[in-house]
């Protein structure tokens, strides 16, 4: 199966998750659906062979190559972030009143990181499932791996502004999405987007309420 239809598979199971798992479920449950969709879907197009490893970031790695870079843009990430949270301080610790407190602490940093994960492999198979597609063209872009990346990012924008409601949120989750699309396309590894992703996260996540979390009164 190609990968054009993975990620038909991707954009219907998002309407219906939409549409359905969000209005019928509880928050929580439905934002464990969420994830579900965006590791299933992807897992499965590798495991029949429909999307390529390589052009996911799962293999052939240059860890020496990568890691310098990786380790930069976190650093750079954490202190954007921080000079954002200090701007948009009363907005944020509004939102913050409204999150479950009540999660322990363990098992909310281990949520944001594998929830950080499930969204980062997300739009790591749209990465390399554009790419793949636009390697079957018949006269394919000069940097195919380039295009690719704006183009998933293209695709992946619209959720963040349909899941988020807050500015302070689209802006953090759409500044994580340029940045690790940046990093993988410098470095093409997952684990390094990911990386980045989660430790962003926990910055500006406190009391265990994820970004996410808090928007869970109102889900998509």
């Amino acid at each position: 199966m190609q990968p054009g239809f993975w990620l038909v598979v991707s954009f219907v199971m998002a309407g219906l998750v939409g549409m359905v798992a969000s209005r019928l479920l509880p928050a929580h449950a439905s934002r464990w659906v969420n994830m579900g969709r965006w590791v299933l879907i992807p897992y499965l197009g590798l495991l029949v062979g429909g999307l390529s490893p390589r052009l996911l970031g799962l293999s052939d790695i240059d860890w020496v190559a990568g890691l310098g870079l990786g380790v930069g843009l976190i650093f750079a990430i954490w202190l954007l972030l921080a000079l954002v949270r200090a701007t948009l301080h009363r907005e944020v610790r509004a939102e913050e009143t409204t999150a479950d407190a009540k999660i322990p602490l363990a098992r909310a940093l281990l949520e944001e990181i594998v929830w950080a994960g499930a969204l980062e492999f997300h739009w790591v198979f749209l990465r390399g499932a554009v790419w793949e597609l636009l390697l079957t063209l018949p006269t394919p872009p000069e940097v195919p791996n380039y295009w690719s990346i704006w183009l998933a990012s293209a695709l992946a924008l619209p959720e963040i502004f349909v899941r988020h409601k807050s500015t302070y949120q689209r802006f953090v989750f759409g500044l994580l999405l340029i940045t690790t699309a940046i990093l993988f396309f410098y470095t093409r590894n997952f684990f390094l987007c990911w990386m980045l992703h989660a430790s962003a996260v926990l910055l500006i996540s406190q009391r265990g309420a994820t970004p996410d979390t808090v928007t869970s009164q109102n889900p998509v």
